[in-house]
C-alpha cells in the first residue's frame, strides 16, 4: 500500500480595524484649512494669551478686549465654513469689530485720563464748597 502524504493549511482572518496612520490623518485635515481659519486659530489664541500673560495684559489694556479677540478668532474659525465664499467679508467684519472695539477701549481710557488730569475747579465751584 502506497503512502499518501498530506498536508492541509489552516488561514484564518479576523475582520477588524486596521491600526489608524495617525499622522497622515493629522497632516491632510490640517492642510485642508483655509488661511483665513489659520488666522482665526491665531487670533483665538493670542486672545487667549492676552487674558492669562501679563505682558499681553498690559498691551492689550482690558479683559473685555481680550475677550472681543478670542470671540473673533472663533468667528474667523466657524463663519468660513458656514458662509462659503464670503471670506474676505467675514475678514473684514470681523477686523473692523475687534479693531473698533480695542481703539474705543484704549481711546476712551486715555480720553478719560486726560479729562481726569486736566480737570481744574472753576471759581462758581470752589465759592460753592466754601460756603
Amino acid at each position: 500500500m502506497p503512502v499518501v502524504e498530506r498536508e492541509k493549511t489552516h488561514a484564518r482572518t479576523e475582520l477588524g480595524t486596521a491600526q489608524k496612520d495617525t499622522a497622515r490623518e493629522l497632516g491632510a485635515k490640517l492642510s485642508s484649512l483655509k488661511g483665513i481659519v489659520w488666522v482665526g486659530i491665531g487670533l483665538f489664541v493670542f486672545g487667549l494669551a492676552s487674558l492669562v500673560w501679563p505682558p499681553l495684559k498690559v498691551v492689550i489694556g482690558s479683559v473685555t478686549t481680550s475677550a472681543a479677540l478670542t470671540l473673533g478668532g472663533l468667528a474667523l474659525m466657524v463663519l468660513p465654513s458656514l458662509i462659503v465664499g464670503n471670506e474676505l467679508l467675514i475678514l473684514g467684519g470681523v477686523g473692523v469689530a475687534v479693531g473698533g472695539w480695542f481703539l474705543a477701549h484704549r481711546h476712551g481710557e486715555l480720553w478719560g485720563m486726560v479729562a481726569a488730569s486736566s480737570a481744574t475747579p472753576s471759581a462758581g465751584t470752589a465759592t460753592r464748597n466754601s460756603e
